[in-house]
């Protein structure tokens, strides 16, 4: 193999010998073997197959990763890494300059993803591509790099990450590391603990002796054998010359495609079995001649010349009970017909003596004495034997119906009770599973199976004093539950200042802070109070000859605050008057209606919610300039109901309705809250930075701060007793301390 150097990645290391290129096909064959102690060693195997004429261009992906005393919240990090890395290779164009889709890719997860250097646990990882005979591929890490080849009448090892790049605490990878592969050489990457176990003269033994498939087999069988805490995870590699009776992809694709997915469908299984489960292998269709041999003849036929029964006694029996079954058939449908014009009739005959209808009582009245008679008169004509089957006829009767009645009103009760008993179970088994998820710290999945159980709790039915405490037992089971995940953390909340007690009426709503003052007002008052958030000394100005101030905002630098007033006005506090005055701020439509205001880089951001737009305007001598439309795409963005905004280079902005946006160099991305109960309502303010690495909205409704980080995920979330409605705060991220404007009083605590 050779190396290149990399202009932007940093030093790049040189590998042996190369051949004339020729036509190949890359063979990749992984494992994977997991340890006893999950929490101590997490390893990610990744590889990607093209799946298109236009993929092939790019060759094959792999990754491996191992997280050593990681959490979950590092393992999910890396896995998006790998998965971003994966997308952005593919579908990064062609660049300039020399470089490459994979290389670009680099570049800009390094840009991206700096936090990962900063968290709990040791990540090592190495991505690649390999494209016919070449391949490229860097790191971070301790990983394993290592090339086989056959020289004279040895076989040798070269370690490719040898000195291949120096230790950088900036960015995941420094270093792109290129080459090719030449027929009969073998490659080896693997996680660092591997040569625990097997070293690599061992491994370049077994590798280079046998056929790749079993040295990967014996591979795995010494690794399962030593049964340590940690996770083994490797990818052996070759490429073979293309001839006649070797497929050119991707005519071959569709098959090897699906070898691979299954294979890495056991080893996800493998990873994470809770996370993944597993489906169940669905039963092969039988053949037809398989359904015939299981299929049970229910219609038999008579051959000919075989008797119905084998008897003439029988066979009269039968006749004797088919005609007998025959007559009381008719009759039922006789007594029923008559019953039922009876019935008409009488309800005819109700109507009219109810009514009078026509002046009809009296003949009604008639008609029922005269059929009343003529059935007496009728019965006491029939014969005694005839008595007992007339009455025969109607105790069957209403026997029969009786039963019907009975037999539906029994299957409707047994349904339900069906129902209901499977409602139960749905719920218990909700239950259990989210329990099974927590195990595995996946604390987002469980949320989401208890808010189901939650959601079947409240449609459970509540007839009797039974299932009343069902209901009761399980929405008490499921809350329980729900509390535990929802992870609310009753502070203690240390007042600093009473803004009512210093001025009579105060009603500040919004907080912010220059250097080590906190600075709270509100539309609905004239005053603003400067809060030493140490001593809790308040001082207070006057602002009567200015617009309501509505919002406001504080640059890093600390060197003053902007204020925005109704009718889009926009003032300044300058350190060095102590004073507030209007600032000179254009925009580039008559229409805008501004909110939100936020000072990223010294411009300053302002949520146009009349246009949905974003404008950035330039600091100028006098104020502000025009600014220009910060959005470059903003079909279907609706920002009409914008409270609050912050900016990390990304852009979120928080809705009323608790929805938050997210924008990225001008253009939306998905962006949803996960595993937060209850959900956000009326929020009023939202912050975040670069340098922090968490979201924070103050929420009013419920009295707490909401903590999630920047994919959307639930976090915490704080409560005090002592809170009422808090609607302002300000976020030490540094201190972990958070103020908050509550009732017009300020209070602080620690994270």
């Amino acid at each position: 193999m050779k190396a290149r150097q990399s202009d932007t990645l940093g030093s790049c290391l040189h590998m042996h010998h190369e051949r004339a290129p020729m036509p190949h096909v890359a063979r990749i064959q992984e494992f994977f073997i997991e340890g006893k102690n999950q929490k101590q060693s997490h390893v990610l195997l990744h590889i990607t197959e093209p799946t298109n004429a236009e993929e092939w261009k790019r060759g094959y992906f792999f990754a491996i990763a191992e997280i050593e005393e990681g959490d979950v919240e590092m393992i999910g990090h890396a896995q998006r890494l790998i998965d971003d890395i994966e997308s952005g290779y593919y579908e990064t164009e062609l660049g300039t300059g020399g470089k490459g889709p994979f290389e670009t890719t680099l570049e800009f997860i390094n840009r991206r993803s700096s936090h990962l250097l900063h968290q709990t646990g040791s990540l090592s990882c190495l991505v690649g591509v390999i494209h016919d005979a070449s391949i490229s591929l860097s790191y971070y890490g301790s990983p394993h790099a290592y090339v086989f080849f056959s020289q004279k009448d040895s076989i040798e090892h070269i370690n490719i990450l040898d000195g291949g790049q120096e230790e950088d605490d900036t960015h995941l990878f420094s270093a792109v590391i290129e080459g090719t592969i030449n027929p009969g050489d073998r490659m080896f990457f693997g996680t660092p603990h591997i040569t625990d176990e097997l070293s690599i003269d061992r491994i370049k033994e077994i590798v280079m002796s046998r056929p790749l498939e079993k040295a990967v087999e014996h591979i795995e069988h010494v690794l399962k054998d030593a049964r340590k805490d940690e996770s083994f995870g490797g990818i052996f590699c070759n490429v073979v010359e293309q001839s006649a009776d070797l497929p050119t992809p991707p005519s071959n694709s569709a098959a090897s495609l699906q070898h691979l997915i299954d294979k890495q469908r056991e080893t996800t299984e493998t990873l994470s079995p809770s996370l993944f489960g597993g489906k169940k292998k669905a039963k092969a269709e039988p053949t037809r001649q398989q359904k015939r041999r299981n299929a049970i003849e229910t219609n038999h036929r008579r051959r000919t010349g075989e008797e119905i029964i084998g008897g003439t006694i029988p066979q009269m029996i039968l006749v004797g009970m088919g005609r007998a079954l025959v007559f009381i058939g008719l009759t039922l449908w006789k007594v029923t017909k008559w019953g039922a014009i009876g019935v008409s009739r009488i309800f005819v005959t109700i109507f009219i003596l109810l009514t009078n209808k026509n002046n009809g009582r009296a003949h009604a009245l008639r008609s029922l004495k005269e059929t009343w008679l003529n059935i007496q008169s009728s019965i006491s004509r029939l014969s005694l034997v005839s008595k007992i089957l007339f009455l025969g006829v109607i105790v069957l009767s209403v026997t029969f119906a009786g039963s019907l009645t009975y037999i539906r009103i029994q299957e409707h009760y047994r349904q339900k009770e069906i129902a209901y008993e499977q409602q139960v179970q749905a719920i218990e088994d909700k239950k259990a599973a989210a329990e099974a998820r927590k195990i595995y710290n996946d604390d987002t999945g469980a949320f989401n199976l208890l808010k189901e159980a939650e959601s079947l709790v409240t449609t459970l039915p509540q007839e009797n004093d039974e299932q009343i405490k069902t209901y009761e037992e399980l929405k008490s089971v499921v809350d329980t539950a729900l509390l535990d995940l929802r992870d609310i953390t009753v502070v203690y909340a240390n007042m600093i200042a009473d803004l009512g007690a210093k001025a009579e009426g105060a009603q500040a709503s919004r907080l912010i802070r220059i250097n080590d003052t906190l600075v709270a007002f509100g539309p609905d008052d004239n005053r603003y109070y400067f809060v030493d958030k140490d001593t809790g000394s308040i001082e207070v100005q006057s602002h009567d000859s200015l617009m309501k101030l509505t919002s406001g905002n504080t640059p890093k630098e600390n060197d003053m605050m902007v204020f925005f007033g109704k009718e889009n006005t926009v003032y300044t506090y300058s350190p060095e008057t102590k004073a507030i005055s209007r600032t000179d701020i254009s925009f580039p439509s008559e229409s805008t209606r501004i909110a939100a205001p936020f000072i990223y880089n010294l411009r300053l951001y302002l949520v146009d919610q009349a246009n949905n737009q974003i404008l950035r305007h330039s600091k100028t001598q006098l104020g502000y300039d025009k600014g220009t439309p910060w959005l470059t795409n903003n079909d279907g963005v609706d920002l009409a109901e914008t409270v609050s905004i912050a900016i990390d280079g990304d852009i979120f902005a928080l809705k009323k309705s608790g929805d938050i946006l997210k924008f990225s160099a001008g253009t939306p991305e998905t962006f949803s809250i996960s595993g937060l109960d209850p959900a956000l309502e009326n929020p009023t303010d939202l912050y975040t930075y670069n340098d922090v690495e968490s979201i924070y909205i103050v929420e009013p409704t419920n009295k707490r701060i909401v903590k999630l980080n920047k994919q959307g995920t639930f976090q915490s979330q704080y409560t005090s007793d002592n809170w009422v409605g808090p609607t302002g705060m300000v976020v030490d991220a540094t201190k972990k301390t958070i103020y908050v404007l509550d009732d017009n009083k300020v209070y602080s605590f620690v994270m």
